[in-house]
């Protein structure tokens, strides 16, 4: 038994009655997410994804097609059905969705997961990842030169430090309220890392991932001469109650911060910009360049703040 399916057993074995038990329970074949309710599902048999997992099948899947392929890390206290919310927003047409669950059980509830920050289970993540890539790859149509890695809170940060190590491997990452990554191996390959597209979005009422954390981002990208995109986003009373239904309970947005629809069709657009090498200009709110220009005007100061002086 490999090291990733003895730490997956001992960690969630315990939990699965109340979850996925196996891959195929853990993936829809129904037919009911991202295909029509009518057809039968375009995979023949469940990829050989030895751990619980979730599957997005795009609408009016043509096999002929390959798809871009987004890998969703959920937030903490979350599961990989995240995904079924996170899609429809995103493109229900565009591309297969794949999230896979966090390694540690949540104890806030025994349907809910969340990501250890230990450097070894980091690694364990990113091998879970990298073999539902390779299994998923032979179930359907997918372009693996356009897989994107994208998450949540945790998750986001999980997706930058997985995306950062592997630039080659991913067209491009997207982090919703996740700091960067403060493993030092995030950059092992930083020279290669720097030609990795990064969207990096947070909202205002995150508290792991604030102003002060975009800032630390902006100055790492800015030294390692990464390829970060930012963009913030205002919390507002309309669309508060929507986001606090479908994606996240109260305690948890108090911590992580909320996602809203609009951040996912701003991951869409750098996504499609992507596949389709195409430039588009993702900041088209006002009150985004606002309150973008302000966090970009104190990262200014405050770099310019840190940088040594010389003499005359």
């Amino acid at each position: 038994m490999s090291r990733l399916n003895s730490f997956l057993l001992e960690n969630q074995t315990k939990r699965l009655d109340h979850g996925f038990s196996n891959a195929a329970d853990a993936m829809d074949f129904s037919g009911e997410h991202g295909t029509d309710s009518g057809s039968r599902s375009p995979l023949k048999a469940p990829p050989s994804i030895s751990f619980p997992h979730r599957i997005f099948v795009p609408e009016h899947y043509e096999s002929g097609y390959q798809y871009p392929l987004v890998i969703w890390l959920h937030s903490q206290h979350s599961s990989e059905c995240e995904l079924d919310e996170i899609m429809p927003d995103l493109s229900m047409r565009n591309y297969v969705g794949l999230s896979v669950r966090a390694t540690r059980p949540s104890r806030k509830s025994p349907r809910l997961f969340q990501w250890g920050n230990t450097l070894t289970e980091y690694i364990l993540a990113e091998e879970c990842v990298f073999q539902a890539i390779e299994q998923l790859s032979e179930s359907l149509s997918i372009n693996t030169d356009n897989v994107f890695i994208a998450g949540f809170g945790s998750g986001a940060t999980l997706a930058q430090w997985i995306g950062l190590r592997n630039p080659n491997a991913f067209a491009g990452v997207v982090a919703c309220n996740g700091p960067f990554p403060n493993h030092k191996r995030a950059l092992a390959d930083w020279k290669s890392a720097r030609n990795l597209p990064v969207l990096a979005m947070q909202n205002s009422d995150s508290n792991t991932c604030g102003v002060d954390q975009v800032i630390d981002m902006m100055r790492m990208a800015h030294r390692a001469h990464l390829n970060y995109q930012f963009m913030q986003f205002q919390v507002n009373s309309t669309t508060l109650s929507n986001r606090e239904s479908k994606y996240t309970s109260t305690q948890q947005m108090a911590q992580e911060g909320s996602l809203d629809s609009q951040m996912l069709q701003v991951a869409n657009r750098f996504m499609m910009g992507i596949v389709t090498r195409t430039p588009i200009t993702l900041q088209s709110n006002e009150n985004l360049s606002r309150a973008a220009a302000s966090t970009e005007s104190r990262f200014a100061s405050d770099f310019n703040c840190r940088r040594p002086t010389t003499g005359n």
